[in-house]
C-alpha cells in the first residue's frame, strides 16, 4: 500500500512538472532592446522609436565617441540636445529656446526644431537620410526635470513626426532622455 502511495504520487509529481515545463513561453537567447526607464539622476541615457523601431543611446562622449548623449545650455537660453549612436549610424538634434519652466516646448522650426539623421542602410548622407521638423511635421519635448547649473541635469520626453527631402515622414514616439552636464 506504502509502495503504491509513492509510485502514484511520483507519477502525480512528474506529470505536473512536465505540465508546467511545457507552459511556459520560450524566450529567444537575443534579448529584446528596451527604452530606458524615465529618469532624473543624470544616467546620459535617451531611447525613443523611430516608426516603431527602438534607437537608443548611452553615456557621455563627444562626436567621436561610439555613443553620446549631451546637451548644451548656451546663453541665449537655447537648450541643444544632442545624441549619436556611430553603431547604429543615428543622430537626433532637439534644439529649443529655454523659458525658464518645465513643460512642453513645441519643435517646428529654427529655434525650436528636430533633427533626426540615420544612416543605418549604409546610404551616402545627405537630405534624403536627414529628417527635420517644420510648420506642418512637429513635435514637442516636455522638459520635466531641469537644473540650470554646472553640473546639472536634464531630463524628459519628446515626440515629434519628421520630414526628408524627398517628402517622406518618420514618427518619432516615446522618447524619454536623462543627461547629466558633468
Amino acid at each position: 500500500m506504502k509502495y503504491n502511495l509513492i509510485l502514484i504520487a511520483s507519477a502525480v509529481l512528474l506529470s505536473t512538472l512536465l505540465t508546467a515545463n511545457s507552459c511556459k513561453k520560450g524566450k529567444s537567447p537575443v534579448t529584446e532592446e528596451q527604452l530606458p526607464p524615465e529618469t532624473h539622476i543624470g544616467a546620459f541615457t535617451i531611447g525613443f522609436k523611430v516608426d516603431g523601431k527602438i534607437y537608443t543611446a548611452s553615456g557621455k562622449g563627444g562626436l567621436l565617441a561610439g555613443q553620446h548623449v549631451n546637451y548644451s545650455y548656451f546663453a541665449d537660453s537655447t537648450i541643444d540636445i544632442s545624441i549619436g549612436n556611430t553603431e547604429s549610424k543615428f543622430n537626433l538634434h532637439i534644439m529649443f529656446k529655454y523659458l525658464g519652466s518645465l513643460g512642453i516646448y513645441v519643435l517646428k522650426f529654427t529655434p525650436n526644431r528636430g533633427e533626426f539623421y540615420d544612416n543605418s542602410n549604409g546610404s551616402i548622407p545627405g537630405s534624403l537620410n536627414t529628417y527635420t521638423t517644420d510648420t506642418i511635421n512637429n513635435g514637442y519635448v516636455n522638459i520635466k526635470y531641469f537644473t540650470a547649473t554646472i553640473g546639472g541635469i536634464l531630463a524628459g520626453t519628446f515626440e515629434m513626426n519628421a520630414i526628408n527631402g524627398n517628402g517622406k515622414v518618420i514618427h518619432i514616439t516615446e522618447g524619454r532622455f536623462d543627461i547629466g552636464n558633468k
